[in-house]
């Protein structure tokens, strides 16, 4: 059930601390489905069909591929943007090797499928990643059927934000990546 706050009450933002503690004090589990956005924990909303889809047929394009750069793929894990306030855990997100004590850091691609969540993908979660210098950031539009594709990350903000559409083929510029649209539609 969705809450509404007063938006004049002052509010004590969570820090990605805090939600650490509440996961080892057993407050929040695996089955609990939030990410921590700007001190804020927000619902995740569920998958939906192609949406799945979707990260099923990037996972099996993007595996080789970062394996080859002796890189990983984190699925719908938590992700490190450097953020004291947020702890995104995006769909699909291409990192460094990382050890079981740490959560990735550094990712060279971040991917979201947004379908009811596409505001939040495409305002907070841009700001969120272009903060955290993600150089290359994709949100496949699945209602547009389109990918928007977000690179050069700068204050805060993508200088260079571009729609691809299902007839395109992106190319992602840190990684050997070739991906149809078509294909995760």
């Amino acid at each position: 059930m969705p809450v509404h706050v007063d938006e004049t009450l002052p509010l004590h933002p969570l820090s990605v601390s805090d939600v650490m503690g509440m996961v080892d004090a057993g407050i929040l589990d695996e089955d609990d489905h939030v990410e921590l956005l700007d001190g804020v924990l927000v619902e995740m909303s569920p998958q939906g069909s192609p949406h799945a889809y979707a990260i099923r047929r990037l996972t099996t394009l993007a595996g080789p591929v970062a394996a080859a750069g002796g890189l990983e793929l984190s699925i719908q894990g938590p992700v490190d943007v450097g953020s004291r306030f947020s702890l995104p855990e995006p769909d699909l997100a291409i990192v460094p090797l990382t050890g079981p004590d740490a959560h990735p850091r550094n990712p060279v691609l971040v991917v979201e499928m947004g379908a009811t969540s596409l505001r939040i993908d495409l305002v907070r979660k841009a700001r969120i990643y272009a903060t955290g210098g993600v150089p290359e950031y994709w949100v496949l539009d699945v209602e547009r059927r389109a990918l928007v594709v977000h690179r050069d990350p700068r204050d805060g903000y993508y200088a260079d934000v571009r729609t691809v559409s299902e007839d395109e083929i992106v190319t992602a510029t840190k990684l050997d990546l070739a991906v149809p649209v078509a294909s995760l539609l």
